[in-house]
């Protein structure tokens, strides 16, 4: 989710809502209340009440909100849903059902149920604990019991007959669930997802009907390949907008417009209608100045190009546990063979020389770190050069061919650090940094910094599939010991203080060099049923990583997919800028 712009929200849900509120409401009669379902176009708050990463009640969030503070808004300022709300008429800002501060004087006019990363698909909002459609139609039946409560069964049917529904939800469905997670795509192409979708949208409106809603608005999708994180992730080194996105954008949209069309019909005494939002902020887009906007591509906080509500927030560490695509160097210093501090490796490093970076240059944890404008570089724990002062914004203590199963460590990759030897050096870090601030700051630089774990592709690449080292286990069963052992490393990791933690998953390892001059033929092709193993292993790391989550008080899990980003590189390599993959 990237922080929404006060000013283009403005000028878009203005041009947008005054002409769907004409065609809703053709009378001179206002609508009393605005009753709002959804995602983070229109969460007021709710979120801030849940077990959840998807929250923005921390700055920059609000720093444009009417006492400059974060409400859980997922913008700087007001949220589609408070404008709406205002250029009727009706009040100034939407509150969140949820909000504890909530009054029975607010339910007349009306509240917001929707919430952050939800979605019309119930794994979107299950994936990222938050309220479902469902969820939220439960909600509105409570809701029309207080009203009842507090004005009577005849005034509060009068205001749900007259009040206007806005329902906005589906871009996380294509964006994360289908695109970005790659869950659905194994099961369904996506014109039958979007099929899928549209069904679920319809059910959802049918059952807002049955409850007594009669106007209702439903928003269609905007050019998802357009946003600020899917051009980064996938519109190439120029950071266009991604076609293919736009194209499913659009699929969808068209399937949306004509079951909409068909429930108005259906339903006599009610307006259903479909709220183009594809255009006109695809035009924005396209054509700031004319809006009176310097930059579109970008959102309005952090780096503007791929912020999440946790890298938003205030991060005084990054600390990395896991294997070769990010130890900075840890293997320098063991007896392994596993090592990377000799040229080529480095060349294009600061200096170029080899750092023990398993990399010509920078890798991911140190792109994060400069990202977050914590420090250019994320240093390795065992560097002989390591100074007091780095320990305060986090080290690594990943090592080159390490992974979820210890054969992998010890015997595949001669001795290199377990993940169980990484917490081990951990618990020395803690006690270091508790020595040069003190135990209460430790703490909190504890708790509060971002964690990153990087492990499996190892397992799973060369410990299963080429050395063979587990020939006790099949597939299916070796990537449940991964699980296991995954699930175990991260509870031991929260049990020493961790909270946020970002645990990638594993690439296409079937398009891997090795894999490729091993098992792909003469041609040297991809091997489609690794890679099929990757997509396993990720799915069922998913809902693991939902679990922990969800009982872990406090706890902020989350999946981070590359297996897309990476399978797109290799298979489009010029498009990112880069002229030879090594061979």
């Amino acid at each position: 989710m990237v922080i929404l712009c006060l000013k283009s929200l403005v000028l878009f849900f203005m041009i947008t809502m005054a002409v769907s509120a004409s065609d809703l409401n053709g009378s001179a009669t206002p609508f009393p209340a605005l009753i709002v379902f959804g995602d983070s176009i229109m969460d007021t708050g709710n979120n801030n009440l849940l077990p959840t990463i998807s929250k923005c009640n921390f700055l920059p969030y609000g720093k444009d909100f009417s006492g400059h503070r974060p409400t859980g808004r997922f913008s700087n300022g007001k949220v589609p849903s408070d404008l709406i709300a205002s250029r009727l008429g009706i009040k100034e800002i939407v509150p969140a059902y949820l909000n504890p501060e909530l009054e029975d004087k607010d339910l007349p006019t009306g509240v917001c149920f929707a919430s952050g990363s939800s979605g019309y698909d119930p794994l979107t909002s299950q994936l990222n604990s938050v309220l479902s459609m469902n969820h939220q139609l439960v909600l509105f039946k409570d809701y029309k019991w207080r009203l009842k409560e507090y004005l009577g069964e005849a005034n509060a049917n009068v205001i749900i007959e007259k009040s206007l529904f806005v329902v906005s939800s589906g871009s996380n469905d294509v964006a994360n669930t289908y695109f970005g997670a790659t869950i659905r795509r194994a099961q369904y192409s996506f014109s039958d997802y979007a099929k899928f979708l549209v069904q679920s949208a319809s059910s959802f409106v049918q059952e807002l009907h049955q409850l007594g809603a009669r106007s209702i608005a439903v928003l269609g999708l905007p050019p998802l390949g357009c946003l600020p994180s899917q051009r980064t992730l996938a519109g190439g080194l120029q950071r266009d907008c991604v076609s293919l996105y736009n194209q499913a954008s659009q699929e969808y949209n068209s399937l949306l417009i004509t079951e909409l069309k068909s429930l108005s019909n259906r339903f006599s005494g009610s307006t259903i209608i479909y709220v183009d939002i594809y255009n006109k902020l695809l035009g924005i887009i396209q054509h700031p100045k004319h809006y009176g906007l310097e930059v579109s591509t970008n959102g309005c906080c952090g780096t503007g190009k791929f912020e999440l509500g946790i890298l938003l927030a205030s991060v005084p560490a990054v600390i990395a546990f896991g294997d070769s695509l990010i130890d900075p160097g840890n293997n320098n210093v063991l007896k392994t063979v596993s090592k990377c501090d000799f040229p080529p490796y480095g060349r294009d490093f600061p200096g170029h020389k080899p750092t023990g970076r398993w990399s010509n240059g920078k890798i991911p944890t140190d792109f994060i770190t400069s990202y977050l404008g914590i420090k250019e570089y994320l240093p390795a724990y065992l560097d002989t050069e390591l100074k007091d002062s780095d320990l305060l914004t986090g080290v690594s203590f990943a090592s080159g061919g390490s992974g979820f199963d210890n054969i992998t460590a010890k015997i595949a990759f001669a001795n290199v650090l377990t993940l169980w030897d990484q917490l081990k050096l951990f618990e020395d870090y803690k006690e270091k940094l508790k020595v040069i601030v003190g135990e209460e700051e430790m703490i909190n630089i504890v708790s509060n910094s971002l964690y990153i774990v990087c492990a499996g592709t190892n397992d799973l690449a060369w410990t299963y599939f080429t050395a063979r080292l587990r020939k006790e286990y099949d597939l299916p069963s070796y990537i449940d010991f991964m699980l296991n052992s995954a699930s175990s490393f991260l509870n031991d990791l929260y049990g020493l203080g961790a909270r946020k933690i970002g645990v990638i998953g594993i690439s296409s390892i079937g398009c891997l060099p090795l894999e490729r001059t091993v098992n792909g033929g003469i041609s040297r092709d991809c091997v489609d049923s690794h890679n099929q193993a990757s997509l396993k292993f990720n799915y069922k790391l998913i809902t693991e990583l939902e679990r922990l989550a969800s009982e872990l008080p406090g706890s902020s899990i989350v999946f981070m997919d590359v297996y897309d980003s990476v399978l797109d590189l290799i298979q489009n390599p010029e498009k990112h800028g880069i002229q030879l993959l090594p061979s």
